[in-house]
């Protein structure tokens, strides 16, 4: 079957993200034996042109959307990415008869949201390399799409249904093929600040009481083999003379044996290219960080959320403050730079727990960047969506589709400018408040301009001399 795969994200800040993906999908569709043209939303300037275009060249028998995110999950600064999709929809609608598809991690989050005010014939929920060949297969010999895994179609019956599984994980990830980063102009996402995404493993075994993580992408972890990872940086850095990576797992740090082996695999090649990846403490100590440094890694982004012991707990975290204090003290001693990003406002949370989240982060090794937020994005199927229910903060029959946020009632009352009071304490503090100035907005274009790797590597100077 001939299908036009969209990559329908377009959020550039604080740097285009490369749509991994859909590229993976893409690449089980082929595998499958069917025909695969791709439409990276990501950089376009008139979307509805470029996709209207696409559409226009006809002989496709399906249209499916890849739909990276729901919303931008900040409470502060909230964005609704349904209405770029919409019009895309409407778009394809117009000129093209055929079915509409679904899928991604926002759609995912809410299927029967987007099922209901998208005009589109079904959806994938949760991981597409299976289900998604089948409905085109499906599709293409006119057979109905009941039955498969994790599909939901447009009958009322099942949009209105209460639970909507997603589709079973793949547990052998090395039985998929590596996604189809031949589709994507990754070139154009370096210049802007981006990089190649890649993945080493899906899943996570944590109870934070917020993430939906473990819903989308399963409890446990499934990982790929460090060769196969290692050749597919390897891969795609002599097609397409790219130069920077970013390993896009929620935690790339564990297990800390698979970590230590992908960065073997990558040291052994020897290969010219810099990468970062998403970590937490969690293991996160000075065998894996200087392990990671001689494979090529040029930074770590801690995402701690929290760092007062009180919090750590109600947050349920994996990792407690000596680990916090292990694994900093780690990245600094390997010349590794990295940053936190925190998240304000959890339940019972004061600005007594603020100040000491603070103050126990100054006594360590001292991060480049530190990212202050507020506001915990409430997620359907979540303990967080049941505290914020039991306090009044969403109701009962509330559509989580549009972004709904937690906030400790202790820090309601001017959070941004209270926030911000104490970030400036810090010079390599930012919140909020910050992100808003015309002078850290020129100043991040500034750094895409110059290739700073990372963005945030010189925040503090920003704090110290400009704010």
């Amino acid at each position: 079957m001939k299908v036009l795969l969209v990559a329908t994200n377009r959020e550039r800040s604080p740097y285009p993200v490369a749509p991994l993906g859909a590229l993976c999908v893409a690449a089980a569709a082929r595998a499958a034996g069917h025909a695969v043209e791709f439409l990276d939303m990501g950089l376009e300037s008139k979307p509805e042109a470029a996709l209207q275009k696409a559409v226009g060249k006809g002989g496709f028998q399906a249209v499916a959307f890849g739909i990276r995110n729901l919303d931008n999950c900040w409470s502060f600064a909230p964005r609704l990415y349904f209405d770029d999709v919409r019009q895309l929809a409407e778009t394809v609608r117009r000129s093209f008869k055929g079915p509409l598809i679904l899928g991604g991690t926002g759609f995912s989050v809410s299927p029967q949201g987007w099922m209901q005010r998208l005009d589109a014939d079904c959806g994938v929920i949760g991981e597409g390399e299976r289900a998604f060949p089948e409905v085109l297969a499906r599709l293409e010999t006119g057979r109905s799409l009941e039955g498969i895994d994790g599909v939901i179609t447009a009958s009322k019956h099942q949009i209105s249904a209460a639970v909507v599984l997603p589709t079973k994980t793949v547990e052998r990830m090395n039985e998929l093929p590596s996604p189809a980063h031949d589709l994507c102009g990754y070139a154009r996402y370096v210049k802007q600040g981006g990089f190649v995404s890649v993945q080493t493993k899906r899943g996570c075994p944590f109870k934070c009481i917020y993430c939906i993580y473990p819903q989308l992408e399963g409890k446990r972890y499934r990982l790929r083999s460090p060769e196969a990872v290692a050749q597919e940086v390897e891969d795609v850095a002599v097609r397409s003379k790219v130069r920077q990576f970013f390993f896009v797992d929620s935690v790339f740090n564990d297990p800390h044996g698979h970590a230590l082996a992908i960065c073997a695999a990558l040291h052994r090649r020897k290969l010219p290219v810099r990468w970062s990846a998403f970590c937490n403490p969690t293991g996160f100590d000075a065998e894996l960080a200087r392990a990671m440094r001689e494979a090529g890694c040029e930074a770590v982004e801690f995402g701690l959320d929290v760092a007062s012991a009180k919090m750590l707990a109600v947050l349920q975290k994996p990792f407690n403050q000596e680990d916090t204090r292990i694994a900093l003290q780690a990245a600094h001693d390997a010349g590794l730079p990295f940053a936190i990003y925190l998240l304000f406002g959890g339940p019972g949370e004061t600005w007594a727990d603020v100040e000491e989240t603070q103050n126990f982060l100054s006594g360590c090794a001292p991060a480049h960047a530190v990212f202050a937020t507020y506001g915990i994005r409430v997620y359907e199927g979540t303990p967080m969506a049941q505290i914020a229910l039991s306090e009044g903060q969403i109701k009962p029959d509330q559509d989580l589709f549009e972004p709904a946020y937690y906030l400790s009632p202790a820090l309601a009352e001017q959070t941004t400018e209270k926030l911000d009071r104490i970030a400036r304490r810090c010079p390599e503090w930012t919140s909020p408040a910050d992100w808003r100035k015309r002078s850290v907005q020129w100043g991040q274009k500034l750094t895409v301009m110059l290739n700073v790797r990372p963005q945030w590597k010189h925040i503090r100077y920003y704090g110290k001399y400009m704010r």
